[in-house]
């Protein structure tokens, strides 16, 4: 799963305004509605494996799921339209607005608290951070932006103890910087699976996590790959039970050294 988290400073919590002046009265939601679009869109679908998270003011979270989102058009004025109605929902319980999107009163910490809580990893996205590039990513990362103003002092004390990614030098679009992000992720994705290759075989699930969250820490980035559930085979049949960790052919020799120092000497075949 891949989670946008975008902080609104300026649209109205209370929902009042008009569709026709959203750089305006309704406080550059057009910024928003465009980070919606270039999290959710792609070209005659929807990302199922994406969700959006935008909190208003530090009071109001809106959540898009997009695999249950429905009615969603690429165009700024209906998906405003979807947001306005969501703003005029929100309690201090999480409700269901319309489909795929749930509102309610939350605060930036709660929202961080919530998004751990359901596995994801907050990063924060500036131009101060770490490369993107040279950085190894978690399975579910949750990627924090602004919208057209800087994070406010509360919020880079909140914030600041998160991990920082750089995409360039540059002061993007949040909405660009969100087609950027899912370009890189995409061609990550493509190459762990088209290029992995054996690093060590093991014959228990809770191990080879073990192995693969150390290789996390030195910034290797690996896959398991079991060749049966591990339920059904609790003891090897036949090769059945093993556990594959796979990794770039770029980091085998360095995740093979680690795994020879940290745990044992690694079964190349």
């Amino acid at each position: 799963m891949r989670r946008f988290l975008i902080l609104g400073h300026k649209v109205p919590v209370s929902g009042e305004f008009t569709l026709n002046d959203l750089p305006g009265s309704a406080g550059r939601l057009d910024v928003l509605c465009r980070a919606v679009g270039a999290s959710l869109f792609v070209s005659h679908g929807i990302r199922r494996d994406t969700e959006v998270v935008l909190l208003i003011q530090n009071s109001v979270e809106i959540r898009i799921a997009g695999d249950r989102v429905r009615h969603l058009n690429p165009d700024e004025r209906s998906t405003a339209a979807l947001l306005q109605q969501a703003l005029k929902q929100a309690a201090s319980e999480e409700v269901q607005a319309s489909p795929g999107i749930f509102v309610s009163r939350s605060s930036l910490e709660s929202t961080l608290d919530e998004l751990v809580a359901r596995g994801a990893w907050p990063v924060v996205l500036h131009e101060d951070g770490e490369s993107f590039d040279a950085a190894a990513l978690p399975a579910d990362p949750a990627f924090v932006l602004s919208d057209h103003v800087e994070f406010t002092e509360e919020e880079r004390t909140t914030l600041e103890e998160l991990p920082r990614l750089s995409l360039g030098p540059r002061t993007l679009h949040t909405s660009q910087c969100i087609t950027i992000t899912h370009y890189l992720l995409d061609g990550r994705a493509d190459e762990v699976e088209l290029d992995l290759v054996l690093c060590h075989k093991v014959w228990s699930e809770p191990k080879a996590q073990l192995i693969v969250g150390l290789l996390l820490d030195f910034e290797i980035p690996a896959n398991l790959v079991r060749q049966s559930p591990p339920s059904l085979y609790p003891v090897t049949v036949n090769g059945l039970g093993e556990v594959r960790i796979m990794v770039r052919p770029r980091d085998l020799e360095r995740a093979r050294a680690i795994i020879r120092d940290y745990f044992e000497e690694p079964v190349e075949g």
